[in-house]
């Protein structure tokens, strides 16, 4: 019989099973895989950048008489100074904010690029 296990090693676990029925092992067969010492440790960079500037806006509070919030300080474009969001939405903030003062082609470009996350975004995803 062909593509049948044989009596010894197929009836006493699971009867007669074919093997293409079979998806599932029936023992280790290779042992000289399994890892017999312990990996090295990471090296950990404990003076990271992200480590390193942990807190770094925490004084503004106390020192600074909870006048200054931390966002205040941030520098960057001006439609993303203290402000989160996904990309369609940081795209249209940015249209509504600087679209009259943009190029043509830049304008063009943020506009092709909005109608294609819209579009993306109720196709797929979470935010249908």
């Amino acid at each position: 019989m062909a593509g049948v296990l044989s009596r010894g090693a197929g009836r006493g676990l699971w009867g007669w099973m074919p093997l293409a029925c079979r998806n599932f092992s029936l023992g280790v067969t290779g042992l000289s895989r399994i890892r017999h010492t312990l990996p090295p440790p990471k090296v950990v960079d404990r003076w990271n950048e992200k480590r390193a500037l942990f807190g770094v806006y925490d004084n503004i509070g106390i020192l600074g008489d909870f006048k200054k919030h931390p966002k205040d300080l941030i520098r960057g474009p001006v439609w993303l100074r203290g402000w989160k969001g996904n990309e369609l939405q940081r795209c249209v903030r940015k249209k509504k904010m600087v679209g009259d003062r943009m190029f043509f082609d830049d304008l063009h470009n943020l506009t092709k690029r909005i109608s294609y996350l819209y579009k993306h975004f109720n196709r797929r995803g979470k935010y249908r």
